[in-house]
């Protein structure tokens, strides 16, 4: 009797997993552009080496055949795919489906470095897994039975799947997939490179912050842009004839990000002066100051009610996204020691989530102003300034004193 593992050792990682945009233009490199040096080139060429020796187990079990040299010629070409020439338990006669390296001997190169890359923990959990299933592999080529075979060859099936991890994983079960579609390793030589903090100016290109991958962008043109790899998240956004594509590690960059804005402030407030230049409408000692004008609050609200309600919230409360005005938010910045530096790089910077950086300056000023006004801080004669000033840095915000009118019971004030 037939085991029916092979029937659902999903086939589909046979062919990479593509994400189509829309005349072709690949923005990462092919298997057959492999270089020395080139991690990303090493790591694809692992990859097909992977994926190779999978496919030569799972053809072989669709063959159907009862000459038990066949399944052992298939074993022994897909340990020769993960081992490579060099590699121990390489058996030229039988010939390889992957190159003369071996996915094992791609990854070795990629951690063989002094630093230790983000990508270095999935990477390791793939060679784990890989030479777990070279071991099954030995043991099937050893097998008296079809049983037997089929149940080592299964089990090293199981391991190479766990070697290729997923797209969606940014950890240790990542695998080659993951690490691809969220770090830098998915960046191919010679692509242009951008700081994942901010949205992309140009396409194609990659954004890239602290080793991982945030985002990739498409250009929005007519035709057919393809991906060699998943980007392994769930949001699109199209603006400035740019197509983004945010990857899995996109939430973990977003906190990176606003960490060193954090970091950055703190020094800046350090270092400054004590004469440094204090922000428009800055108030004295123990009084809210004044940064913005009522009406630049009633426009920065219907930029609001377009671009930021749908995570935020009418109430201000937060649904997908949180809370951005009123007590606890007050609170918790109060808590942190958030600065006006802090949340207005957020504002200009990382928002909207789906879009970073495609309002306006003075649109993201008109929507700093709409937040101030809506945690009850006082309007001026002078707008919000859409450039940043020094003395942000050291404006901390916390809720207001007493009970400002018009406040509700959330501690949002109404701003009309």
């Amino acid at each position: 009797m037939r085991s029916l593992f092979f029937a659902n050792v999903a086939p589909v990682r046979l062919v990479g997993p593509a994400f189509i945009v829309g005349v072709a233009a690949s923005l990462l490199a092919p298997c057959s552009a492999f270089a020395a040096g080139d991690d990303h080139a090493q790591a694809l060429a692992a990859l097909a080496d992977v994926r190779a020796a999978i496919a030569e187990l799972v053809q072989v079990d669709a063959s159907y055949a009862t000459d038990r040299n066949v399944y052992r010629r298939a074993s022994q070409r897909a340990i020769n795919a993960l081992a490579g020439v060099h590699g121990e338990g390489y058996e030229a006669g039988p010939g390889s489906p992957g190159d003369a390296a071996g996915a094992i001997g791609h990854v070795d190169s990629l951690l063989d470095r002094k630093e230790t890359p983000v990508w270095a923990d999935p990477l390791h959990g793939a060679e784990a897994n890989m030479r777990a299933a070279v071991a099954h592999l030995h043991d099937s080529l050893k097998a008296r039975e079809l049983m037997d075979y089929e149940i080592s060859a299964s089990r090293a099936l199981t391991y190479l799947e766990v070697a290729l991890g997923r797209s969606t994983d940014l950890g240790v079960l990542g695998g080659l997939e993951g690490a691809l579609a969220n770090t830098e390793l998915g960046v191919p030589a010679g692509a242009t490179r951008q700081d994942g903090c901010a949205a992309p100016t140009s396409a194609p290109s990659y954004g890239a912050h602290d080793g991982y991958l945030a985002w990739v962008a498409l250009p929005a043109s007519e035709g057919t842009h393809s991906l060699a790899e998943s980007p392994g998240g769930v949001d699109i956004s199209v603006g400035n004839g740019i197509v983004k594509l945010d990857t899995a590690a996109a939430a973990l960059v977003a906190k990176s990000c606003a960490s060193h804005a954090s970091t950055a402030a703190k020094t800046e407030t350090a270092a400054a002066p004590a004469s440094a230049p204090q922000p428009a409408g800055a108030a004295a000692a123990g009084a809210l100051p004044e940064l913005y004008t009522k009406a630049q609050a009633l426009k920065g609200a219907q930029i609001y009610a377009q671009k930021c309600v749908a995570c935020h919230g009418r109430d201000m409360q937060g649904t997908a996204a949180p809370s951005v005005a009123g007590t606890d938010f007050l609170t918790t910045a109060q808590r942190n020691k958030w600065t006006l530096e802090i949340i207005r790089y957020i504002v200009f910077t990382l928002m909207p989530r789906n879009a970073p950086s495609t309002l306006a300056p003075q649109e993201s000023a008109a929507v700093l102003a709409y937040l101030l006004a809506s945690d009850c801080y006082p309007a001026g004669t002078t707008p919000f300034p859409a450039a940043d000033e020094p003395g942000f840095a050291s404006t901390k915000l916390g809720p207001p004193p007493g009970h400002p009118a018009g406040q509700n019971d959330k501690g949002v004030c109404k701003v009309d």
